[in-house]
């Protein structure tokens, strides 16, 4: 909570639902957790993919500026709200989290193909971290309402990403579909008989 104090002190919030952005955190921190179990990793990184899930986002608190007032982004400043990653990053240094969770979330908007940002990197030079992070957080987008477009359904979320598989580590995105399926199907049952 301290980090959240500090930001709030300093007025740099975003005109966005706070609370959605920190639902969003635990969301991809929850997938991505699952995601590398499912992939057999080790205890300690499961853990640290749950960390850096958590927190994968927060430099998005600095980029209140660039949005205006209907609560969207100011088209040609979308240059700088790419720049999120980089302000975790740089943010998220000054405490004591690993160079493992630091890695994983500075280059979280790297595509496999090498379209991403901030450092284009591609393959295998992304961090595995950043690779299991980079589909979770497009899932938690996409299946989550947004001020421009209400959320999308499993079976479509996974068509889009599908469409757009050149970006994600094949491996990962296929230890990915096991485990949104395996979520999804118990969220239909929960619904079901109303838990």
């Amino acid at each position: 909570m301290k980090i959240l104090e500090q930001f709030h002190a300093s007025g740099h919030i975003l005109d966005y639902n706070l609370e959605d952005e920190l639902n969003h955190g635990i969301y991809v921190s929850n997938m991505a957790f699952l995601v590398a179990k499912e992939l057999g990793l080790p205890q300690w990184e499961q853990k640290e993919l749950a960390i850096a899930g958590v927190v994968h986002d927060i430099g998005k608190l600095k980029l209140n500026d660039f949005y205006d007032e209907e609560d969207k982004l100011v088209v040609e400043e979308m240059r700088y709200v790419r720049m999120h990653s980089m302000l975790s990053y740089e943010i998220l240094k000054q405490y004591d989290y690993s160079d493992y969770v630091l890695q994983t979330i500075l280059y979280h908007h790297e595509n496999y193909d090498g379209t991403g940002y901030p450092k284009n990197l591609s393959g295998d030079d992304i961090p595995l971290g950043a690779r299991i992070i980079r589909v979770c957080d497009t899932f938690a987008a996409l299946t989550s309402d947004r001020p421009y477009r209400k959320h999308f359904d499993l079976d479509t979320t996974l068509e889009l990403m599908i469409d757009e598989v050149k970006n994600f580590d094949l491996k990962v995105f296929l230890a990915f579909q096991r485990v949104a399926h395996e979520v999804g199907l118990k969220y239909k049952t929960n619904v079901i008989k109303g838990d």
